[in-house]
């Protein structure tokens, strides 16, 4: 299930333009058709035939936007067509419209079969955004550049075609298949001499959109196929490759004995038994741990509180926090970063059956809470009321949980960001600011203490639902119930951000998009190198 490789191969290039070979060149264009400085590079011939069409207005420059010719004949380039790419407004340039430029030229070679081409920028690309940091060396920014476009090429290459089988007409003879993805290699182009620290950095994309890749490959897989026997073979199989990771299984009778309730309420209703996941990697020597844990619900019905039929196959997704956290650790290894980390995975199928929970139902959690259920499609909290218990008895610096916890959450924030919510304000302002560098971008709530209100139970400790007001929030208010007192916590219900049923984000494909990774990677290089 784990793609151990890109099938996108993507290098750097150095030295003259007139030495690169490839089967075309882009060059890049601002809005209101402005080439950029890098056009200087490419000999007079080129640049005379770029302005001609500037003038004419085949392209404006608009992101993602392109026109394709072919080379002139005197140019002296050894690449036989030219792509004008649109960059959009010179001054609005961010990391994200690069990793969205990334996913546009892999579109593009891909529909005008190009098996391999050169991306030129220059400098002045990247110096045009007001958003990046002026106080960074002026010969790093490029490098910048760079791994924005092979993150935004590689995110775009990800297929899930595990399930595709190829049909042959009977009494026919079968054709030669055809090249659906003939884009096989991006060479970006640098000025000056490469060095191994590049080479590193650009490895290190690799390496984080592979365990994107990998997230996104366990959030597409279908319920009949993905359950929390075969999500807890994963992390088995994910510790044969990574030797570095530690995994440890708790299955049915080790939850019993732990008292983890929550876990064994949600799964009561299927046939397969819920387990909870950890995944330890510890190679920070005596740095902090941080713990991270993600909602592993293979599939969601609702239970007896059984959801509309309408977007139940959609409830596949409803794991994808546990997907952040495979996908997570095993970049982190890959890397092989300096860090302690631990990742927390409570996993079940809520299914209504003999042996559900019902709503009324009173259950005593693992921190030894009593929960009153009023609903049980209000589940996810539930386990990971366990979950985070058991994360503290870590001793973690900080918790980080990711979950697809609440339709509220959607209503507010739809599919451009995630909630953020937790008891520490420095680290919600670091997981803020990595949002921002990784484009897994996050939106702050509030937790007032009269939220908390609403939880409160009668015949209990605390109800699993607080009412139809703040939906988002009193689940936080929920989960804060099961994190020790001055343990740094934060919350991020990624339900709006998990899965995209369609969307305009060329890096983004249908389906399970992988978020999170990429945020907790840029959260733990700021603040735990």
């Amino acid at each position: 299930m784990n793609p151990t490789e890109h099938a996108l191969k993507i290098t750097v290039a150095t030295g003259a333009v007139s030495t690169w070979k490839s089967d075309a060149l882009i060059v890049g264009v601002y809005e209101g058709g402005e080439a950029q400085a890098a056009l200087s590079l490419c000999g007079e011939e080129l640049a005379q035939e770029v302005q001609q069409r500037l003038q004419e207005k085949w392209i404006k420059g608009g992101l993602g936007e392109s026109i394709l010719f072919r080379t002139p004949a005197n140019s002296g380039l050894q690449m036989p067509r030219i792509v004008l790419l649109g960059l959009g407004k010179k001054e609005s340039l961010t990391n994200e419209s690069f990793r969205a430029l990334g996913g546009h030229i892999h579109a593009l070679c891909n529909k005008s079969n190009i098996a391999t081409c050169h991306v030129l920028l220059s400098l002045d690309t990247y110096q045009a955004s007001k958003k990046q940091s002026a106080k960074r060396p002026a010969k790093q920014r490029p490098i910048a550049v760079l791994e924005s476009l092979a993150e935004g090429a590689w995110l775009s290459s990800y297929r899930f075609e595990h399930f595709k089988s190829k049909e042959n007409k009977e009494g026919k003879e079968p054709k030669e298949p055809k090249e659906e993805h003939p884009f096989k290699q991006l060479v970006l182009g640098l000025s000056g001499e490469e060095t191994a620290q590049e080479k590193k950095r650009l490895l290190s994309v690799e390496q984080l959109t592979r365990g994107v890749a990998f997230a996104r490959n366990l959030g597409n897989q279908p319920p009949n196929l993905l359950n929390p026997e075969t999500l807890a073979q994963q992390a088995r199989q994910l510790a044969e490759r990574l030797p570095a990771i530690k995994t440890t299984i708790y299955a049915e009778r080790m939850l019993v004995r732990k008292g983890m309730n929550g876990i064994l309420a949600v799964g009561g209703g299927s046939r397969t038994p819920p387990c909870l996941i950890t995944l330890e990697y510890r190679h920070g020597g005596d740095r902090p741990l941080l713990a991270v844990v993600g909602k592993g619900i293979t599939f969601d019905s609702g239970g007896l509180n059984i959801k509309s039929g309408e977007g139940m196959a959609e409830m596949k997704y409803d794991m994808c926090g546990a997907a952040a956290v495979f996908g997570f650790v095993q970049a982190v290894a890959e890397m092989e970063l300096p860090i302690n980390l631990v990742g927390v995975v409570p996993a079940a199928e809520n299914m209504p059956s003999a042996t559900a929970q019902r709503p009324g139902d009173i259950i005593k959690t693992a921190k030894g809470l009593f929960v009153e259920v009023l609903n049980t499609d209000a589940e996810g909290r539930l386990i990971l009321a366990d979950a985070l218990h058991h994360a503290s008895s870590f001793k973690p610096a900080a918790i980080i949980d990711l979950a697809t916890l609440t339709g509220a959450c959607v209503v507010a924030l739809g599919s451009q960001a995630s909630g953020l919510m937790g008891n520490n304000p420095p680290l919600l302002r670091q997981l803020e600011k990595a949002g921002e560098r990784s484009g897994d971008r996050l939106w702050q709530l509030p937790m007032f203490p009269e939220y908390q209100e609403q939880i409160k139970s009668t015949v209990a400790d605390i109800k699993n639902v607080g009412g139809k007001g703040a939906g988002t929030i009193t689940a936080a208010c929920f989960l804060s119930r099961f994190v020790e007192e001055n343990q740094a916590w934060a919350h991020i219900d990624i339900a709006g951000t998990a899965y995209d049923t369609g969307s305009s984000q060329p890096h983004m494909p249908k389906g399970a998009v992988g978020v999170g990774v990429r945020l907790l990677y840029h959260f733990v290089q700021k603040n735990w190198l």
